[in-house]
């Protein structure tokens, strides 16, 4: 993918019309924020066996009810309030719809009653597995539910691009290539000049471009593919697709 060497941020609209930047957090930090969690249900956990230890077999039965109760209960409690249990707030990362939008009851409910599912054969491999194999990095519960972990700082309003010349590139570019020069343009800032460089020149390959300032060429197919005209038409130009 071309954009995968930029980043996997992708941007979605919500129903007011306003486009937001979303970044799919990956294996490492979601596994990172899983072992959070699995400590601080196994701490809760011993704390209840220790206080009902002294109650024999019924003790015995009470902590069973309790680990019950944590193991199904604990990420939907956390997760029905803002997205976030403690793992995931201390990674920031958090649990939205698909479109970005905050996840419902029903969602945070179906995608946590589906782990059985992602732990299979054993210690979360078809889960792993299937998350690594798209690019939202969605286990099986999120997509029945309808949702993904995003990065919680990452989520951001698009940005606009500067004011410039727009053109129309020679040649037809796939929608992932397009994809990348917005990326590209978008976050030129962000970006070192030696960075540039070597974007640029990746970029430039399905272009089939030879011009001298292909950052500057990419700007303006990127403002093309954004639909975003410049306000001088003096200093504006459009070139002919072929």
């Amino acid at each position: 993918m071309l954009n995968h060497g930029l980043e996997n941020r992708e941007y979605v609209k919500l129903p007011e019309g306003v486009d937001i930047a979303i970044t799919p957090a990956g294996v490492v930090a979601r596994s990172y924020a899983y072992i959070i969690d699995l400590i601080i249900r196994g701490l809760i956990l011993l704390a209840i066996a220790t206080l009902f230890s002294f109650f024999g077999d019924a003790g015995e039965g009470l902590v069973l009810i309790a680990y019950f109760l944590i193991s199904w209960g604990y990420n939907i409690l956390f997760e029905m309030e803002n997205g976030q249990t403690p793992g995931k707030k201390r990674l920031k990362i958090r649990v939205v719809q698909d479109n970005g939008l905050p996840a419902s009851f029903s969602q945070i409910v179906v995608r946590n009653l589906l782990r059985p599912a992602d732990m299979l054969p054993i210690g979360y491999f078809l889960g792993l597995i299937v998350m690594m194999f798209n690019t939202r990095f969605k286990r099986i519960g999120d997509w029945a539910a309808g949702t993904l972990v995003i990065y919680d700082d990452e989520l951001q309003e698009r940005p606009l691009l500067p004011k410039g010349d727009v053109s129309i590139p020679a040649v037809s570019l796939t929608t992932e290539e397009q994809l990348a020069v917005l990326a590209f343009a978008e976050r030129h800032n962000e970006l070192s000049a030696a960075r540039h460089l070597e974007i640029a020149t990746i970029l430039a390959e399905p272009l089939a471009s030879n011009e001298t300032d292909i950052e500057e060429q990419l700007a303006s197919y990127a403002r093309y593919f954004a639909g975003q005209l410049h306000d001088n038409h003096d200093h504006s130009h459009v070139e002919s697709q072929q």
